[in-house]
């Protein structure tokens, strides 16, 4: 899976802490989409939008937002 953040929102810290909290960081690819133009046009091309954090599934899907992206975390990891 593909976590694409941007490091000054919050919305992205959010997701990040709840994910190393249940230390499940290794099962994550993180994309700083302020890193370079390609991280930023990846994650438009992935999600078809320039919104962070966005996570992308495995299966292609994306979930955009902390509490879509937590609700599915919480789900799967719980």
């Amino acid at each position: 899976m593909t976590l694409f953040y941007l490091p000054t929102c919050p919305h992205c810290h959010k997701v990040i802490t709840w994910i190393e909290g249940h230390g499940i960081t290794d099962k994550f690819n993180y994309v700083d989409v302020s890193a370079s133009d390609e991280a930023a046009t990846e994650l438009e091309q992935v999600s078809g939008q320039d919104s962070v954090p966005c996570l992308q599934l495995g299966d292609g899907t994306c979930l955009v937002g902390d509490t879509p992206i937590i609700e599915w975390l919480e789900k799967t990891y719980q």
